[in-house]
């Protein structure tokens, strides 16, 4: 199956980079999380890489219950001085970050404890601080590329042959 290119729209905001920009991606139905998390101390890259495998079936899990999300991921920089966050979701970016919030809090707050200048801790109690943190943070995109830029999850899991 060829990717094709998704365009921003006619007379959307100019092309950059940062949370300030918005423009539509017309004809896409999915959305990108791009956050990048510096750390408060790029040695403690390893603990928080051991943390992220030791949760990773809770992760699994949480996101296969939302029925939204493509896939995420947590991807270190090669220094090791910024966790990044990548996802891309079906819906609206505020109440995707809250739906975190309310199935995956544990893990972010055990996440954030090493991130320098982390929103305030648990993020289920300041779950709104924690979202504008996140979407403060969240990068522009210039374009997106997908194999199925009409489908969302829901429709996919629709058409797959399940055993």
């Amino acid at each position: 199956m060829l990717l094709r290119r998704i365009e921003t729209a006619p007379g959307s905001a100019p092309v950059g980079v940062g949370p300030e920009l918005q423009f539509s991606l017309e004809r896409q139905v999915q959305n990108a999380l791009n956050v990048f998390l510096p750390l408060k101390n790029p040695r403690q890259m390893p603990a928080l890489m051991a943390l992220l495998k030791a949760a990773s079936e809770e992760v699994d899990e949480a996101l296969a219950s939302l029925h939204y999300v493509h896939f995420a991921r947590f991807l270190p920089s090669l220094d090791g001085a910024m966790l990044m966050v990548i996802t891309a979701y079906d819906g609206g970016l505020r109440s995707y970050i809250m739906d975190f919030v309310a199935v995956l809090g544990d893990p972010f707050n055990q996440i954030l404890q090493f991130i320098a200048d982390a929103p305030p801790l648990p993020v289920q109690r300041y779950a709104s601080e924690f979202t504008d943190y996140i979407i403060e943070r969240n990068l522009s995109q210039i374009g997106v590329w997908s194999a199925y830029p009409d489908n969302t999850v829901i429709d996919i899991l629709a058409r797959a042959k399940r055993p």
